[in-house]
């Protein structure tokens, strides 16, 4: 499926003439950091209203190990997305590969690096799968991977029932939400390593440059001769292999192997995000800067409203609105680059 209506385009910075680089206008200044502004100065009104609760060492640490997995989640959204496509799939995909690391550490008895390879071949397979049904079978990518992700919540659910898998798991996980490398928790270090390398990928590498294209316009990308199918493919099986990352991660964060992860709630800030992220830094394409940068403004959010006291389903409007309108300003974005406005599908 394409999504043409909502899918940023690829940015094409203009060349002078001259051949000399030229000031970005204030307006373009403003749209490429403006979220950041707005991270900076969220910051300083919760910290004026909530010092002595959210200006903490304790407090910043929290967000930093809550939206670390949700930020590797968010990457493995992307991927498809810069291809023109949906993976919905990506948060059941994490909720089973959290089950299956925790099953194979506790009732397979395996080490944790056989238990993260195992998990890691799942991912990649749903992944596969994934990409499969939608580059050759022609499936609307939303409704391959809505389907897919239903039948894994399904059969998380038979195996384990509702319960947790907290047993036997290996203390090296178990206990990495609570270590520190140069005073940073390690699962941002590993999500910031992820970030980097997934940046690397879609904007150093053929690949990253060819989906990219595709997402653009996929009937042009094809006539240049690029091999659309395997593209489309390979970035939904990079979807799922960070989406095991994820899982394995979110069994460390948690503690245990949860099966009541995968639904939509968990995912939806991430998925924010990812549209969020394609309103500033390089505002109309979807880039790792930026939804990192989104993730953050997200959970620092929702950590001062909840310090101060807003009841729960403030969480959740919060999220359903930022997606609303992060993607009602990717449409807007593009219609100013290209001078129409498609009607969404």
């Amino acid at each position: 499926m394409t999504t043409s209506s909502t899918t940023p385009q690829t940015e094409t910075p203009a060349i002078p003439a001259t051949g000399r680089r030229t000031t970005p206008a204030p307006g373009v200044l403003l749209e490429r950091f403006g979220l950041l502004i707005l991270f900076v100065a969220l910051i300083f009104v919760f910290a004026a209203v909530r010092p002595e609760t959210f200006m903490t060492a304790a407090n910043f640490r929290s967000i930093a190990i809550s939206q670390s997995v949700l930020a590797v989640a968010a990457l493995a959204l992307m991927l498809p997305l810069v291809g023109g496509r949906f993976d919905v799939s990506v948060g059941a995909n994490l909720g089973l590969c959290s089950i299956v690391c925790a099953t194979l550490m506790s009732r397979a008895e395996l080490s944790l690096p056989l238990a993260v390879l195992g998990t890691l071949l799942v991912g990649g397979v749903i992944g596969a799968l994934n990409g499969a049904i939608v580059a050759y079978l022609g499936v609307n990518s939303i409704i391959a991977t809505l389907g897919v992700g239903t039948v894994i919540g399904g059969a998380v659910t038979a195996y384990t029932q509702g319960v947790p898998i907290s047993t036997g798991l290996s203390p090296a996980l178990a206990t990495i939400s609570t270590r520190l490398i140069a005073g940073l928790p390690v699962l941002l270090v590993i999500m910031l390593a992820l970030a980097v390398v997934t940046w690397f990928v879609l904007t150093q590498t053929p690949f990253g440059r060819h989906l990219t294209a595709v997402g653009s316009n996929a009937a042009a990308a094809r006539l240049t001769g690029l091999r659309v199918n395997r593209l489309v493919l390979l970035s939904f099986v990079g979807s799922g292999l960070l989406a095991a990352v994820a899982g394995v991660l979110q069994v460390g964060a948690q503690g245990n192997g949860d099966p009541t992860i995968g639904g939509l709630p968990f995912i939806l800030p991430a998925l924010a995000a990812v549209f969020l992220g394609a309103t500033n830094w390089h505002p109309g394409t979807y880039n790792v800067p930026g939804t990192i940068l989104g993730l953050f403004f997200l959970g620092t959010a929702i950590s001062g409203l909840s310090l101060l006291g807003v009841d729960p389903w403030v969480t959740d409007v919060f999220n359903g609105g930022a997606v609303v309108l992060a993607i009602v300003f990717s449409a807007q974005l593009k219609r100013r680059r290209t001078g129409f406005l498609d009607i969404g599908n």
